[in-house]
């Protein structure tokens, strides 16, 4: 019984430990598009995967969200950040950490982390402004 509970204790320390992690380069990008825009096509992009919206400020541009289970991971909370930038441009930074921890979590979240950058891609190419002229 005592072997339970430490493992138990263990895990939801483990799963705790990674918001100290620093954000990797490709999980940064940058879009030329003003920030609203690029926030919208954030938010549609995250629905699109059926990914789980915790939160959403629209005011800051930051969503909190959930992507479930990987192939190698208990999955990933995630949180979005849009910042304008010079330009008419929006740097996008999205942190991850691991639902389950390092202990039973090995992905990193660089493949969901792609996917919703081309998402991002797929929905301005969609409303581009000289496409609806």
């Amino acid at each position: 019984m005592y072997y339970l509970r430490f493992l138990t204790v263990f895990l939801i320390l483990a799963a705790s430990v990674s918001a100290d992690e620093p954000v990797p380069d490709w999980s940064k990008r940058t879009f030329s598009a003003a920030a609203d825009r690029v926030f919208s096509a954030a938010l549609k992009s995250i629905e699109a995967q059926h990914h789980e919206v915790k939160s959403k400020d629209e005011v800051n541009k930051v969503v909190t969200f959930h992507v479930g289970l990987t192939a190698w991971s208990w999955g990933y909370n995630m949180i979005l950040k849009v910042a304008s930038a010079e330009n008419s441009t929006s740097n996008v930074s999205i942190e991850i950490a691991r639902s389950g921890g390092k202990t039973v979590s090995w992905g990193s979240g660089k493949k969901e982390v792609e996917k919703i950058f081309d998402g991002i891609e797929k929905e301005l190419a969609k409303a581009s402004p000289a496409a609806t002229k």
